[in-house]
């Protein structure tokens, strides 16, 4: 709402006034917003506390060229096509979840009721032994997965920001989405700052000041260090997965900064058009893996009834 009237004509503390009359929910949030513009703050650092480190930088871009109504309203369509992804998820996984906490007082069940009665059917030490091989096999792979997780654990904590940044690239299954995201809020945002004339060195100088953890910080470092050394941009592009491998292209076409900046804008909902329809492939996949789960839990327990019994049988004859 609040880019709808920045692009009538509002003014910024004006149109935050009469959102927050409009929806009560968001009040405390612009009361917030409000104080920090009277106090001759930015629009971006009242959202601060509110929103991640990422979108605060991409306003405060926006605030700092006059392009805060756009921006929002990119911001907005992100926002709502995140919830709406979200809100499809819990929609697919609420019958799974059911049916796996259904299955879990089924597993209360049969330990309090027929397993101890398959237990005293059975006598011997071969038994005996299976029961040890499987108790042992399982307390294994228990501590090799808290090992594992610990150690990995340990390793991510001692990343840098750059390296984190392409170890989320190339995760297995979401690897994709999160390198189409990053594509899509570089390019989006260098767009903002050149279609208002700043050529890339006056980039790299704005965003080394922001947080070392931001990926636009990330981006100003590789590409000032391509420049100092006098090397192009794409030498080094492919070695930076949030880096798209076209921006070299675009940068050596030599055009001017505000057609290269709108060939950017139309990259990167491009980019973000992609990354929708990533995600929106994932999703497609979340009912089947989650009912594959199921049967082989179902699988599982139908072996643990009627393997003893078996084995009781045999006993007999």
């Amino acid at each position: 709402m609040v880019h709808d009237l920045l692009a009538v004509g509002f003014s910024l503390r004006h149109a935050i006034q009469f959102t927050a009359t409009m929806k009560p929910r968001l009040s405390p949030i612009l009361n917030r917003v409000e104080k920090e513009l009277a106090a001759g703050e930015s629009f971006s650092s009242g959202l601060r506390p509110y929103i991640s480190a990422d979108l605060y930088y991409q306003l405060l871009l926006a605030e700092r060229h006059g392009n805060l109504g756009t921006t929002l309203e990119e911001i907005g369509t992100l926002l709502t096509a995140t919830e709406e992804q979200r809100r499809k998820l819990r929609g697919l996984l609420r019958y799974p979840l059911l049916l796996l906490g259904l299955l879990a007082l089924v597993v209360v069940g049969l330990a309090t009721f027929v397993y101890p009665e398959l237990a005293s059917w059975q006598v011997g030490q071969e038994d005996t032994g299976i029961k040890a091989w499987g108790l042992n096999l399982a307390l294994y792979m228990v501590v090799t997965l808290l090992v594992v997780a610990g150690f990995q654990s340990w390793r991510w904590r001692h990343l840098s920001a750059r390296q984190r940044l392409i170890a989320r690239c190339h995760w297995p299954v979401v690897g994709s989405c999160y390198r189409l995201y990053y594509r899509y809020y570089l390019t989006s945002n260098l767009a903002v700052m050149l279609c208002h004339g700043l050529s890339l060195k006056e980039i790299i100088n704005v965003t080394q000041h922001f947080d070392q953890s931001s990926l636009l910080y990330q981006f100003s470092q590789v590409a000032g260090t391509v420049l100092a050394r006098g090397e192009r941009l794409e030498s080094v592009v492919q070695a930076y997965p949030f880096i798209p491998n076209e921006l070299a292209i675009f940068i050596n076409k030599g055009a001017t900064m505000t057609t290269l900046g709108d060939e950017l804008a139309a990259f990167a909902a491009v980019q973000f058009k992609r990354l929708t329809r990533q995600i929106e492939g994932l999703l497609v996949w979340v009912q089947p893996l989650a009912f594959g789960l199921i049967a082989l839990v179902i699988v599982v327990l139908y072996l643990s009834i009627l393997l003893p019994i078996y084995h009781s049988m045999q006993g007999v004859v």
